[in-house]
């Protein structure tokens, strides 16, 4: 599978094929947007849209990153992710040479305890933190 940089000025012409993965992610959060605030995210620029190709050209995948500056490094924090993405090295290493084009020295997500799992082994992910929160 490959890995494309979604163009701003496509989004709207690609996102009903991706919907459905990054609806399944939503389903799953503790509810920090909708789908069609992420989709507003992703047209607005803030946040960034790959998608994996198969060889017959349909979109199996998708990942949704937010790039944050740090004085020391670059992160890529993957915000959703979905389909097949993340499922051997090839798919991750394409998508990780699209992640340092766009200057990221690092890649970080947050995921439950099976995609954690899923994470590590797939593609050697390490766990660095747990988020925890409290409704104030």
């Amino acid at each position: 599978m490959r890995v494309e940089l979604v163009p701003l000025n496509t989004i709207h012409l690609i996102w009903d094929q991706v919907e459905d993965y990054f609806q399944k992610v939503i389903d799953k959060s503790v509810g920090e947007y909708n789908i069609e605030q992420l989709k507003a995210h992703v047209v607005a620029g803030m946040q960034t849209l790959y998608i994996a190709i198969n060889k017959e050209g349909v979109i199996k995948g998708g990942a949704i990153v937010n790039f944050i500056n740090y004085p020391n490094f670059r992160v890529a924090f993957i915000t959703a992710t979905g389909g097949n993405m993340i499922i051997n090295n090839d798919t991750w290493n394409n998508l990780a040479n699209l992640l340092k084009q766009a200057g990221a020295t690092r890649c970080h997500a947050c995921a439950s305890e099976s995609a954690m799992r899923l994470y590590k082994s797939k593609v050697d992910f390490k766990k660095i933190y747990n988020t925890v929160e409290r409704i104030l």
